[in-house]
């Protein structure tokens, strides 16, 4: 993360508010304050850095709290945060002011035909995804035909132990369904019925609507169990493929995977040999990120990370290109769990004109709502869901002043609890409107049973966004990738020919 500056003039002018006049003393006292605590966390930034790159020595999380502390004469005034939070509203509004008049298409027709906005988001170019887990894009019919051939046996008290002794959840009466199923009975010897009530729990059931986390972490019990054997390349690369030719046909041309790998030479040789075959098989560009899983013990991710910035610098690596901490946030806070691994990372990055690995985050979409903050202290230059970035006005002007990527998951969201669609608007438009860049992906493909077009669909039905909006956020899925610089200008350059396609024959009809 570069250090910044933090001028008056570069976060806001001097304004009238929306509802009540102020002078101009009062507007820039309030930009002051605000000033100040965004030098505190680029301070924060350093300390991180000293404390984990230079030293082993983590910080705690009263020691961390006590050093975001402002003076007391910066502390803002209830009127002071409302200024703020109106120069916001200014913002928002004149962004979706000139997004509309910029917009080529009209989408408000759309809204009020559903057959018409599905054809149009399946139509319209994409860009890229930034946030996708392989694990979770099994769909029914690729779980159907690597359990068709390799025919393993299927225990069901495996499946509810183990659930169970993970801390995960089944409902009842999906454990009274698992019972029925005849012990160690190999899947083709099960009749039809039984096959299909056994392909219902790689996906996440459609009743109810949402869900917790936990009964989404249940799946992972049966998808590890189906293909972590002798046969994982082979199951695996059924699935990129099944998968990136699907997205190709929506207009995806980049995507960026999180997994886990350990750190070997195989392993560069296998993601690379990877990229290099999905290119030439389906069109899209593939990269790799890292992942590191949040519940595990922060010192063991930080090891692995240190062992993978080492291995990258003697063995680059024309896929690998990033780290994400993932898996369940609620009880595995950013700070705690993460800050000796990307500590590390951006401590190596900030004095390397060239490093092996870019920095992601799972943060805010559940559990601790510091957890974005402390990831952008930290030195991401994205986030992966950012959903409760919305409620904390001081970390928003941060991520916007810093240009900090959201990799957005609408349906995702909506079945995991973490956003009610009918309670309000989601809010990666709010963030948009605000200068962030943000872009859609869809997570989990296969448990969720969205694409990127349900992504585009969600978007424009929920929400006011307009055409030009959506364009941008194509745009943002490649500028704020992880792809070197070269691929950036082929994939934008591609992108926007692509849009002129689409509109010219659009409009024509």
């Amino acid at each position: 993360m570069k250090s910044s500056k933090w001028h008056i003039d570069k976060i806001f002018g001097c304004a009238a508010s929306l509802f009540i006049l102020v002078s101009c003393s009062e507007q820039d006292l309030a930009n002051i304050k605000l000033a100040a605590h965004l030098k505190k966390y680029d301070q924060a930034h350093q300390i991180i850095l000293d404390r984990n790159y230079r030293s082993n020595n983590p910080i705690s999380r009263e020691e961390w709290e006590e050093l975001l502390k402002v003076d007391a004469s910066d502390e803002f005034t209830e009127i002071e945060l409302g200024l703020l939070q109106e120069n916001q509203l200014m913002i928002i509004e004149a962004n979706k002011q000139a997004a509309i008049k910029k917009s080529a298409i009209d989408l408000n027709p759309l809204r009020a035909d559903p057959a018409a906005l599905a054809e149009f988001c399946v139509s319209i170019p994409k860009g890229g995804m930034l946030h996708v887990h392989p694990y979770g894009l099994f769909t029914r019919e690729v779980v159907m035909d690597i359990l068709t051939e390799y025919n393993p046996p299927i225990d069901p008290e495996y499946f509810i132990s183990t659930v169970k002794n993970q801390g995960q959840v089944l409902y009842d009466h999906e454990i009274e369904a698992l019972r029925t199923l005849p012990t160690a009975t190999k899947f083709l010897d099960l009749t039809d019925a039984d096959q299909s009530l056994f392909l219902d729990f790689f996906l996440l059931p459609v009743d109810p609507v949402s869900h917790d986390f936990t009964r989404f972490d249940a799946i992972f019990a049966f998808v590890i169990w189906m293909v972590e054997d002798d046969f994982l390349d082979a199951k695996m690369e059924k699935l990129y493929l099944d998968f990136l030719n699907r997205a190709s046909g929506l207009g995806i041309s980049y995507i960026e995977f999180t997994n886990g790998f350990p750190p070997e030479v195989a392993s560069i040789e296998k993601l690379d040999a990877w990229s290099e075959k999905f290119l030439d098989e389906t069109g899209v560009v593939v990269r790799w990120n890292l992942g590191q899983l949040r519940f595990l013990p922060g010192e063991m991710n930080a090891t692995m990370m240190r062992a993978w910035n080492d291995l990258l610098l003697e063995h680059p690596s024309t896929s690998i290109v990033g780290t994400d901490l993932y898996a369940i946030e609620r009880g595995n806070p950013a700070l705690e769990k993460a800050q000796q691994a990307y500590g590390f990372i951006s401590g190596y990055n900030s004095e390397h004109d060239e490093y092996p690995i870019e920095m992601t985050m799972h943060a805010g979409e559940m559990g601790d709502p510091r957890n974005v903050r402390d990831a952008l202290i930290m030195g991401v230059s994205r986030v992966g869901h950012g959903v409760l970035l919305k409620d904390d006005l001081i970390t928003l002007e941060y991520a916007r002043n810093k240009q900090i990527g959201i990799e957005m998951n609408i349906n995702s969201n909506h079945q995991l609890s973490v956003h009610d669609k009918n309670a309000e608007p989601h809010p990666f438009l709010r963030f948009l409107r605000l200068g962030i860049p943000v872009s859609l992906s869809t997570d989990n493909d296969g448990i969720f049973d969205t694409n990127i077009s349900k992504e585009c669909i969600a978007a424009v039905s929920t929400t006011d966004v307009s055409y030009a909006e959506l364009q941008q956020m194509s745009f943002n899925s490649i500028s704020t990738s992880f792809a070197n610089a070269k691929y950036k200008d082929i994939l934008t350059n591609r992108l926007r020919q692509s849009f002129t396609l689409f509109e010219q024959e659009y409009l024509s009809r």
